[in-house]
């Protein structure tokens, strides 16, 4: 049940990369929905599952059924926040999260960090460390790339300006960003929506950049929005936009740089105002060049089989799609905060879910965890970091993981085989607070 609800949430598709099609498209082994293969699910310096993994989670459902069982008893590895004034144990929320750290840390992840909420009670909690080099104990305050997680903040800043009147949905993207056709004279008729709904169709930088850039390179070369979408326009792709879903990374660098441009101001700034400061985000930030600030949960990656940290990643910075750095405790403040009208109108969030062909602003919605509750969820990830977080539009009942992954080597083609795992922890957890 809890993989079928994966593939219809569009959450964790196993597509099929052997498998080609005269149209271009690609199909998931386990659902049968067909995509196109830009549309990288895991934002997205990974781009899909692969059947071949070496290590196959198999049935992930059963074995954290039994995992969950041990990990009511043994939690001695787990930092746990202090509750001084409870006399009597609460029923534990993240059994299902306690069991897929464990299974985690024992296939070589650094760290798991999570956040569940239900009403009152709140549970905070990490395992592992958040430095190989020093061994230091991850704690939940520390600060992750979020990346792709990000974007929906970025569309609070759009449909703040939709709000405003100062953008429409159905304008032309050139209508506000001339650039843009300038780098992609065929693609005019992109609108705001297209960018936000996924379905613009614009090649995604990510894959040729990694491609093209040593790590070197990625770690310590920034860029602008303008040089990501020329790295884009590279691609041959035919014209959008689409009528399906196809997410790009390219969307979301057209939308900071139209942000900048409206604003007359750095999008760190914008995402201050619209964002982190109403939702009450005071661990997150816009990354910049350079080290990012500690405490971090430090990423690693292989290269030549040598371990190397690959916290630093100055490709990135100031990125609309994947710059951001936050917590698990803020990203799920800030779920909340969208969903119960503190960043947006309800009109506006409304608009948003009931989108034509598909929501806006990298968000999905589900009708599929408790009965007569609607959820949301938002997911990054990409190199050696993934997020996920669910959270119910009154904001009572969240979840919010995030996993540094087994170090191993950087690359566009497959998804590590624990967020599969993840995915399925996260919803077990959603699903135990109905």
């Amino acid at each position: 049940m809890v993989r079928a609800l994966v593939c219809r949430l569009n959450i964790g598709h196993r597509w099929l990369a052997e498998t080609s099609f005269e149209d271009g498209f690609r199909r998931c082994n386990r659902c049968g929905r067909s995509d196109r293969p830009s549309a990288n699910w895991s934002k997205y310096l990974f781009a899909g599952h692969r059947p071949d993994n070496a290590w196959n989670p198999g049935s992930v459902v059963k074995r954290n059924a039994a995992m969950v069982a041990v990990a009511l008893v043994l939690s001695g590895c787990t930092y746990v926040t202090p509750d001084e004034t409870a006399t009597t144990p609460p029923a534990k929320l993240s059994a299902a999260l306690e069991a897929f750290a464990d299974d985690a840390s024992a296939h070589g992840a650094p760290a798991v960090v999570f956040h569940v909420r239900n009403g009152d009670q709140e549970e905070l909690r990490a395992t592992g460390v958040n430095n190989l080099e020093s061994n230091k104990k991850a704690v939940p305050a520390d600060k992750t790339w979020i990346i792709g997680a990000g974007t929906p903040m970025v569309a609070v800043s759009v449909m703040k300006l939709v709000e405003a009147g100062a953008v429409g949905l159905g304008d032309p993207v050139s209508a506000h960003l001339p650039e843009f056709t300038a780098i992609f004279p065929a693609w005019d008729r992109v609108t705001v929506r297209d960018l936000l709904g996924s379905t613009s169709g614009l090649p995604d930088y990510f894959p040729p950049l990694i491609e093209s850039r040593s790590l070197d390179e990625l770690q310590t070369r920034p860029l602008t929005f303008e040089e990501r979408l020329r790295i884009a326009a590279g691609v041959d792709l035919p014209p959008g936009p689409v009528s399906y879903f196809a997410w790009s990374a390219t969307d979301w660098e057209v939308l900071g740089w139209l942000l900048e441009r409206k604003h007359n101001q750095g999008l760190e700034e914008v995402l201050a105002k619209d964002v982190f400061e109403p939702a009450g985000m005071g661990n997150t930030h816009l990354a910049v060049a350079g080290l990012p600030p500690e405490p971090m949960l430090h990423g690693y990656v292989l290269e030549s089989g040598n371990r190397r940290d690959f916290t630093r990643i100055d490709a990135v910075a100031g990125s609309a799609d994947s710059g951001v750095i936050s917590t698990v405790e803020d990203l799920s403040r800030f779920v909340a905060a969208l969903t119960t009208g503190r960043l947006i109108r309800e009109e506006t969030w409304k608009s948003m879910m009931e989108a034509e062909l598909f929501p806006l602003g990298g968000i999905r919605p589900s009708d599929d965890i408790c009965p007569g509750t609607r959820h949301v969820f938002v997911s990054g990830g990409g190199g050696p970091y993934s997020v996920q977080s669910v959270s119910s539009v009154d904001g009572q009942q969240q979840a919010t993981v995030a996993t540094v992954l087994p170090p191993r080597e950087l690359n566009v083609a497959d998804a590590p085989p624990l967020v599969p795992e993840m995915e399925d922890a996260i919803l077990q957890t959603a699903m135990s607070m109905c």
